[in-house]
């Protein structure tokens, strides 16, 4: 059958689901939730019937359910588990909200600008800004917020990643589309494992606001942590440096006279073993969870940041690893 054909890579995956793709690792290696193949390179391939196991998991955790309760589960026993709870919650004291607005800024020399002209889907967009090249970013940064950043570039390649990463954390939107004429088939699964939505152009309007609404935060079920603007901090990526990197370059500090590369590498492991401590807690009820996923989700952008700073300073002492 076609739903049980594995296409999907763990970037698709995570999108459409809004699982982050170490949590779907973890729910494999745990649960064995939901096992997907393996192409010849070792990457993982998901079906259809997966990523719709996965999200009524998704729904059923939100709520409270453990998810080691699920895993075992049928998609039919799920739905009818999820259909329950429904059934079963109290009514809401409050009347639903108005969709908020998706804020989106652009960059490139011309799709804003087309995006501004066409009418499609803009009540449920809001163009904060065009910006004709990335190097206007800084300058805006402070005086513009925005959830999405949407890219115009001619292609991508190897250095995309690097290069988007660092316009989100200068941003601080919370997901990213990349319109692009030419690029390798590897840049792009690059790209899209990291959770970077890749269009190759010519795009139509309506596609590009579903593309901005399909990454649009969502607004927060439960009181988020004291932490500044908690909820608008953009989603931070997956780890750039693995354990023997960090390892190596901890060991360097006597070689070179400055020691930052050994105590950025010290931090980053222990964000990174934090963030998964944290993805891993178990929690008692919905607003355990919650409070886990945002333990969760502001560690990993923590550790992110720190790469990017363990980053710059390799390139400055011109460390190789």
């Amino acid at each position: 059958m076609e739903n049980d054909k594995h296409s999907y890579t763990i970037g698709v995956v995570a999108r459409r689901t809004n699982i982050h793709p170490e949590t779907l690792r973890i729910w494999e290696r745990r649960y064995q939730l939901v096992v997907p193949d393996r192409n010849d390179t070792g990457r993982r391939l998901y079906s259809e019937d997966d990523i719709q196991k996965l999200s009524l998991v998704k729904q059923l955790t939100d709520i409270g359910h453990p998810v080691g309760g699920l895993a075992d589960l049928s998609i039919p026993s799920l739905r009818s588990r999820l259909s329950t709870a429904e059934a079963s919650a109290p009514p809401a004291k409050t009347p639903v909200k108005t969709p908020q607005k998706c804020r989106v800024l652009f960059i490139g020399e011309s799709l804003g600008l087309r995006m501004k002209r066409e009418t499609h889907g803009t009540d449920r967009i809001e163009i904060v800004a065009c910006l004709r090249t990335k190097d206007e970013l800084a300058a805006t940064a402070t005086t513009v917020r925005a959830e999405v950043l949407v890219l115009e570039s001619s292609t991508v390649n190897d250095e995309s990643l690097t290069i988007i990463r660092r316009q989100l954390t200068q941003s601080r939107c919370a997901g990213a589309v990349v319109v692009f004429s030419f690029g390798t088939r590897a840049a792009v699964t690059q790209l899209e494992n990291a959770g970077i939505l890749c269009m190759k152009a010519p795009v139509t309007a309506a596609e590009v606001h579903r593309a901005c609404l399909s990454l649009q935060p969502a607004m927060p079920t439960s009181l988020p942590l004291p932490v500044a603007n908690a909820t608008n901090l953009p989603v931070a990526g997956p780890r750039r440096f693995d354990a023997r990197q960090l390892a190596q370059l901890a060991s360097i500090s006597d070689t070179i006279a400055c020691e930052c590369p050994n105590h950025l590498a010290e931090l980053v492991s222990s964000l990174t073993a934090f963030e998964q401590y944290s993805s891993e807690c178990i929690s008692r009820d919905a607003k355990d969870a919650a409070l886990h996923a945002e333990l969760y989700r502001c560690t990993g952008l923590a550790r992110s940041l720190l790469e990017d700073c363990l980053t710059r300073v390799i390139e400055a002492e011109g460390i190789t690893i």
